[in-house]
């Protein structure tokens, strides 16, 4: 069985809406501390994809960030603005572009300038490691799924 045909009961969907909306009211949460440079959340993610991943073109961004190539465009023009990204030519091919994250970038995403970041951290304190590692492999496991 699919989970598109199994059948779930009304308490299942019930804890299923209550994880989605404090999910949801978190993100708002965290967005009201302000800064991560005034960026949305695609651009930070895009943002925070270059900096783990490192230099990428901008195709490969945006399939990496499930977003389109002109949604992505647009989303690294502000990076470029915000002097968060450089472009370089593609070593393996002179007329593509490498995008690649400039060090107030790589600060600002690895959290030692962001006080969204220092929030979030602030909160887990008091999580112990054991609790850290298991939220961690929970949402990896839900991010997977969702991205199926």
């Amino acid at each position: 069985m699919t989970h598109d045909e199994r059948t779930r009961s009304a308490e299942e969907l019930a804890e299923a809406a209550d994880l989605y909306l404090a999910l949801g009211r978190m993100t708002r949460l965290l967005r009201r501390s302000g800064d991560i440079g005034a960026l949305s959340p695609g651009s930070a993610a895009a943002l925070g994809t270059l900096v783990r991943c490192g230099p990428m073109r901008l195709g490969d961004l945006a399939a990496t960030e499930h977003v389109t190539a002109p949604t992505m465009s647009r989303i690294v023009s502000g990076l470029e603005k915000y002097e968060y990204l450089e472009r370089t030519p593609d070593p393996a091919d002179g007329r593509a572009q490498l995008l690649t994250a400039t060090e107030p970038a790589k600060s600002l995403v690895n959290g030692l300038t962001s006080a969204r970041i220092q929030r979030f951290a602030d909160a887990l304190d008091d999580l112990g490691p054991e609790h850290r590692r298991a939220l961690g492999e929970a949402l990896a496991i839900l991010i997977e799924r969702l991205d199926d």
